[in-house]
């Protein structure tokens, strides 16, 4: 047992390392965790795995050890020799050490080839292609991303952190990409009464309101896309008076996100046009209220509902020039 010596320069140095092997081994101990979890149908809590994985790390830090993680191979092993419990991972454990003790000159001309024989057999059970055509049915992205991972695993070998590496920062990037562009979709009214997508129900439009909804959050990476399809609206309709937002699709929105809302609104009323929002979320609402942006003098312009918001703007504007065919107008006239 021997307690580290606490070095600030080292540590520093050492940093960016520890949080990558720390990442990747939790990465490949929770993959393997989630395969084997598949295949016997039990509950995994990935949040106790990681808590049990730095625990070991902890301890072995005290006796010199390597990092600690799960293993592709063992796991597979133990698997299809009929493990059950933690205890399986005790007596391999046990199993080793005395093999390494007092059975090592046996083994030692063991052909190789016959050690990975085993290991493959185990793990070909792990092996599951079905997953890839359904993501590929799915989200094509997310299909290339896991045969990706798949030929570096094999190519990368024995370098598996490699591989998983590669894997975690082709997932973030795709994941970025398709927040940054959200769909937004424009509605109008149906016969019904409720509100649809325009374009896909091909639905007409009230030339002096637009309602948009935005289905995602509303944070730095996307303020910017958004922004640039409210401003394309209004150069659309000239005489645009009323946007409505339906912000029940934004259950997230930081810093830049609300600033950019703010000012899209002192703009867009710059140039007459009010911006009202309706359906928003507690968690959203609370920091428009923290921020002041839901206060005055914009406070009336948050509505729960998008009849209420659509009643507000009509009540303040003057007769549609289409309100015979307006779906909006037609609407506020029948109730």
């Amino acid at each position: 047992l021997v307690i580290p010596d606490i070095d600030l320069e080292i540590a520093s140095q050492l940093l960016i390392s520890a949080i990558t092997i720390g990442l990747i081994g939790f990465t490949e101990a929770i993959s393997v965790a989630k395969a084997i979890a598949a295949q016997t149908r039990q509950r995994l809590d990935p949040n106790q795995g990681l808590v049990g994985q730095g625990l070991a790390n902890i301890t072995a830090s005290l006796f010199q050890g390597y990092a600690v993680s799960g293993s592709f191979s063992r796991s597979a092993i133990n698997l299809s020799a009929g493990a059950k419990t933690g205890f399986a991972a005790i007596a391999s454990g046990l199993v080793v050490m005395l093999t390494l003790l007092f059975l090592t000159p046996l083994l030692y001309h063991l052909p190789q080839p016959t050690l990975a024989a085993v290991i493959m057999l185990a793990v070909f059970n792990l092996i599951k292609f079905k997953p890839i055509k359904y993501a590929w049915r799915v989200q094509k992205h997310d299909a290339v991303v896991a045969v990706i991972t798949f030929i570096l695993t094999l190519a990368l070998a024995p370098h598996l952190e490699l591989s998983i590496l590669v894997g975690v920062i082709l997932s973030m990037a795709l994941y970025i990409y398709r927040t940054m562009r959200p769909r937004i979709a424009i509605l109008s009214m149906r016969q019904d009464g409720t509100l649809a997508d325009a374009e896909a129900n091909i639905l007409q439009t009230c030339p002096k309101m637009s309602i948009i909804r935005f289905d995602g959050p509303l944070f730095f990476a996307n303020t910017g896309y958004f922004e640039e399809k409210v401003l394309e609206r209004v150069a659309s309709k000239p005489d645009l008076k009323f946007i409505i937002i339906d912000a029940e699709g934004i259950n997230e929105i930081d810093a830049t996100g609300e600033e950019m809302l703010h000012q899209l609104a002192v703009r867009l009323n710059s140039l007459d046009i009010e911006f009202l929002f309706c359906r928003t979320k507690k968690q959203v609402m609370d920091i428009f209220l923290r921020t002041g942006f839901a206060s005055e003098p914009w406070l009336d312009h948050f509505l729960h509902t998008e009849h209420q918001a659509i009643r507000f703007a009509l009540s303040k504007l003057e007769r549609c020039d289409e309100a015979d065919k307006c779906p909006l107008c037609t609407a506020a006239s029948t109730k």
